[in-house]
């Protein structure tokens, strides 16, 4: 029977991460960005955008009369008024959405934001940490992308190389996410720029999804696809982080 008791109160332990004696293998407290994430209001907006990406994932699945209708009208605009300067810029600034550019970027700015003194392992820690939360969001995006399976505009319309399904934009999401964790990393170095670098992250996935409809290789609801999954996972990932740091500390 005390062998018993004995094991259950071991099990409690392991199961319980905040229980005495029990630690994770990198300490949230020196990982986590310490600066202030949104409030708690904010799951409105992980909600909001779920919500939304729910409804146009159903939109675009079933080929909605209203959908077809704005991709086909914006898709002809792009088409008909991009020249070779624009393009350039586009195909310049895609690249900002492809992961093997965006997730290593990430890992740096995850390693040199925290100030203070931190040791590197605590350093490369905070980058990892980023870098593979935003992995599993855009993993996410993936598997919904061929889940719904949406073909992309006809081939000679595009600019640049493409592949696979079209919904949500792989790209565009990449690049939200990213960029909504990397300024929340960088405002802990710099408070006092927060909406500064709100709007860089807003001015980067903006780039990014422009430069997918314009050079031909997305609708445009596969763009705000790409958005509404990317915003809403990364506040997900703010306030989740910051609540873990909290209670661990």
């Amino acid at each position: 029977m005390a062998e018993h008791d004995e094991a259950q109160q071991t099990a409690a332990e392991v199961l319980d991460p905040t229980a005495p004696g029990t630690d994770l293998p990198l300490d949230p407290q020196a990982v986590v960005p310490r600066s202030a994430p949104p409030s708690d209001r904010a799951w409105w907006v992980v909600a909001g955008c779920g919500a939304a990406l729910a409804a146009l994932t159903v939109a675009v699945a079933t080929e909605a009369p209203a959908v077809i209708d704005i991709d086909l009208a914006i898709h002809g605009f792009a088409l008909s008024h991009r020249g070779s300067f624009d393009t350039a810029v586009a195909l310049a600034v895609t690249w900002a959405g492809a992961t093997y550019v965006a997730l290593p970027a990430l890992l740096v700015v995850g390693c040199l934001a925290p100030t203070g003194r931190r040791s590197w392992r605590d350093r490369l820690g905070s980058g990892l940490l980023l870098a593979g939360t935003a992995s599993v969001g855009i993993y996410a995006g993936l598997l919904l992308n061929h889940l719904v399976g949406r073909a992309r505009p006809p081939a000679e319309d595009w600019w640049g190389a493409a592949g696979g399904p079209a919904f949500p934009s792989g790209h565009t999401t990449v690049a939200t996410v990213v960029a909504v964790e990397a300024a929340w990393a960088l405002t802990e170095r710099w408070p006092q720029r927060r909406r500064l670098l709100a709007a860089g992250a807003v001015a980067i996935a903006a780039a990014v999804g422009w430069s997918r409809v314009w050079l031909g290789v997305h609708w445009p609801t596969d763009v705000l696809g790409g958005w509404l999954l990317g915003v809403g996972w990364g506040v997900a990932v703010m306030l989740l982080l910051a609540r873990l740091r909290r209670r661990r500390g």
